[in-house]
């Protein structure tokens, strides 16, 4: 038996959370012992179903917004500390003795670039896992997430130089070997992938990366049970928080179809004022697979696990984004035809005219099953078992 330390740093929500736990689940049957080491502690329960992992608090900073938006991976780190090198000292110093102390056989990292930072030089195996979007491809200076607002080549590579002479100043003061490229924070035995080729936030990706399919939660949804009554279905998962959730509900309700909304937390308030006959809210998780065949189009934040699993069902998507991973996960998925995004940003956000092209123009529906026919044959289950197995590749090949 080993023990294996997961841990997650950064990101709000749970959907980090909810990417580790089908693994935790599979090397604890295998006989290992998963360790959990979480930035969220608070809604392990919603997510884990009562499993009982042994759970510690990942050493976290708050983040502070940065004067202009982060234009590469590199500058956000400005905002979680990266630019104050006494800061990332006590930071780097709380993650070495969680590490220490916890002795694990393997590390595994969902978006957590201090751990990483910290545990290197521990001749512990260590592996990466997520999306791709914290994972950026390890090229000098990373390139720009956001790709449409005017920079340099100058720009990034001076702003990358700042962060790697913080960094290397914290390095130096616990006795670690400096970096020569940033990208080297990410150096580890495995990058877990978890997207497609078609999603990847970062087409500057190496060639020869792979890509070990999207995760979402599979199992313990309920079953959708649509309005009765004439008119196509639309399934929606809205953020309680989204900045027009409102406007988003009155143009669901002026419309024909029969609409099935989960809105965790959404207020009452809300659900009476917009539930109807072909309008009904689900308090309870839909298991998003069994909507293939019944479902016309989904609406939600591109997030990426909901937006795959979605896509894996041959639903064409009108996306929302949130935050920056949303919204290059939705421009991808609308460069292949599957979806349409709302951008962020605009100024007057017109939800119908996208809905109604979805429900008219067969091609959107026609490039998602393309897509859910090209990845047929994958499954959750045998992505978390290959995993698995990578993670005992790596723990053997460290006994030897």
């Amino acid at each position: 038996m080993s023990r294996i330390l997961l841990a997650w740093e950064l990101g709000e929500n749970l959907g980090h959370f909810s990417g580790i736990i089908p693994l935790a689940y599979e090397l604890r049957k295998r006989g290992h012992e998963p360790v959990l080491c979480l930035r969220n502690l608070s809604r392990v329960a919603s997510v884990a179903k009562g499993a009982e992992f042994p759970l510690l608090q990942a050493p976290i900073w708050p983040e502070t917004p940065t004067a202009t938006p982060p234009l590469t991976y590199a500058e956000m780190l400005i905002s979680l500390g990266f630019n104050d090198a006494e800061s990332l000292r006590s930071m780097l110093n709380a993650w070495r003795n969680l590490l220490i102390l916890a002795a694990p056989q393997l590390i595994i990292f969902d978006h957590a670039p201090t751990g990483l930072l910290a545990s290197r030089g521990l001749q512990i195996p260590r592996a990466l896992i997520g999306t791709g979007f914290f994972s950026p491809p390890r090229i000098t200076p990373f390139p720009p997430m956001r790709w449409w607002l005017q920079h340099s080549a100058q720009q990034l590579a001076e702003s990358e130089a700042r962060i790697r002479a913080t960094v290397n100043e914290a390095l130096t003061r616990h006795a670690m070997a400096p970096l020569n490229q940033l990208y080297e924070i990410f150096d580890v035995e495995e990058d877990f992938l978890c997207t497609f080729l078609e999603l990847d936030a970062y087409p500057q990706r190496e060639t020869n990366a792979k890509y070990w399919g999207s995760r979402y939660l599979v199992g313990g949804g309920c079953d959708p049970v649509w309005p009765t009554g004439e008119g196509k279905c639309a399934f929606v998962y809205l953020d309680k928080n989204y900045v027009e959730v409102e406007k988003v509900l009155q143009t669901l309700a002026q419309s024909s179809l029969r609409v099935l909304i989960y809105a965790p937390g959404l207020s009452e308030q809300l659900v009476v004022r917009y539930k109807s006959a072909k309008v009904n809210f689900v308090s309870e998780r839909i298991e998003l697979g069994k909507l293939a065949g019944q479902c016309d189009v989904g609406i939600c934040h591109a997030n990426h696990g909901t937006a795959s699993a979605l896509l894996m069902a041959g639903i064409p998507l009108l996306l929302l984004p949130i935050q920056l991973e949303h919204f290059l996960t939705g421009v991808n998925i609308q460069k292949m035809g599957a979806g349409l995004v709302v951008h962020p940003e605009a100024p007057a956000k017109d939800y119908s005219t996208p809905l109604n092209r979805l429900l008219t123009e067969a091609e959107f529906g026609e490039h998602a099953r393309m897509f859910a026919a090209k990845y047929a044959q994958q499954s959750q289950q045998q992505q978390v078992s290959k995993i698995a197995d990578r993670c005992e590749e790596l723990i053997a090949s460290r006994r030897a």
